[in-house]
């Protein structure tokens, strides 16, 4: 079972939660800094001290040297937000070992030496948190960690220096985005101090109205203020993407409807569909499920088909080379399948 399957809290608005913790070994360069062996013992050395604390669950996990992946396979994990894109570059030194249920990473020699990652449905932070936390003192109990008295745990790039978290939420805001309030409402985030993304980290769009929004200094603050921070400015987001989904069915109910209606007729329907325009209807659907307008459909299953209609996981669930056409019909198919139409 897969963690995007499960009912989280706060699931009308918010997709996912999101925890990363940076740590770096002493004894070796930062990974940009590595020659090819040096990356080897890198990994290596934490993923032994990994399984020596995961010995009765090795099974559970898949242990990846994206030397030997193809292209589509280190992009579908990208995707599937089980890597980062940085980590997918590192074609010569990067691993990862990755739980099957797709809830936990631990990324090596991408900016750092080790990226432990948590990803728990809904809002769900704490849980997400608590988890990546484990990891990481189970870790800093057998590794030698790069960490200052006065800065905290040292890390390849500044703004990660400190505790070396970065917290994040996936959120679907429509309503925001569709009364005008999105634009004013991101630009008060990021003074703030919080970083307001596409869906798939830096440089991405939001496509499908979905927006990833943390955290984004680290150095001074404990982890307990930067969850704090987060959590308080995601239930005051959570609110308003409430109100303006009401002032927007208020104003304009048959469009609403019909759009929402349309819109899964489309994806039951359609024997061509593009990556864009899926995830367009199924904000159209999600948002008409939070409204109370379509009851046959569940956010679990628009989040089981977001994770898996990438180009790159059409081309790798499909086992061969297809050109745009081939992954537009082969999206089709699985997003009917996976509706049961």
């Amino acid at each position: 079972m897969t963690w995007y399957i499960d009912q989280g809290p706060d699931s009308d608005v918010i997709i996912s939660s999101r925890v990363r913790l940076a740590r770096n070994l002493t004894r070796y360069p930062f990974p940009h800094k590595l020659d090819k062996a040096q990356s080897a013992e890198v990994a290596t050395e934490i993923t032994a001290a990994f399984f020596r604390k995961n010995e009765e669950r090795k099974r559970d996990f898949l242990e990846l040297d994206l030397s030997s992946l193809p292209a589509e396979d280190r992009e579908s994990l990208v995707e599937k937000r089980l890597i980062s894109e940085a980590l997918a570059q590192r074609t010569e030194s990067g691993r990862a070992i990755i739980s099957r249920d797709e809830s936990f990473s631990l990324m090596l020699n991408e900016e750092d030496h080790i990226r432990i990652q948590s990803m728990k449905a809904g809002f769900d932070l704490q849980n997400a948190y608590r988890e990546a936390f484990i990891v990481a003192l189970s870790l800093e109990e057998s590794l030698p960690l790069a960490y200052s008295e006065q800065y905290g745990f040292l890390t390849a790039c500044p703004t990660n220096t400190g505790t070396g978290m970065r917290a994040s939420v996936m959120a679907h805001l429509p309503g925001l985005v569709q009364i005008g309030s999105i634009r004013p409402l991101l630009e008060g985030l990021g003074k703030m101090g919080f970083t307001v993304r596409g869906q798939y980290g830096e440089g991405s769009k939001a496509g499908g109205n979905l927006f990833q929004i943390s955290n984004q200094l680290t150095l001074g603050l404990s982890e307990e203020d930067l969850l704090s921070d987060l959590t308080r400015i995601v239930q005051q987001l959570i609110e308003q993407e409430r109100e303006a989904r009401q002032k927007l069915y208020q104003q304009q109910p048959i469009e609403i409807e019909d759009r929402a209606r349309r819109a899964l007729a489309t994806l039951r329907n359609a024997r061509l569909m593009t990556t864009e325009e899926a995830q367009k209807l199924i904000s159209d659907v999600r948002l008409g499920n939070a409204l109370g307008i379509l009851h046959d459909i569940t956010p679990q299953t628009l989040n089981r088909i977001i994770a898996n209609i990438g180009p790159a996981s059409i081309q790798k669930a499909n086992g061969r080379q297809l050109n745009a056409h081939e992954r537009d019909v082969a999206r089709s198919t699985l997003i009917r399948d996976l509706l049961g139409a």
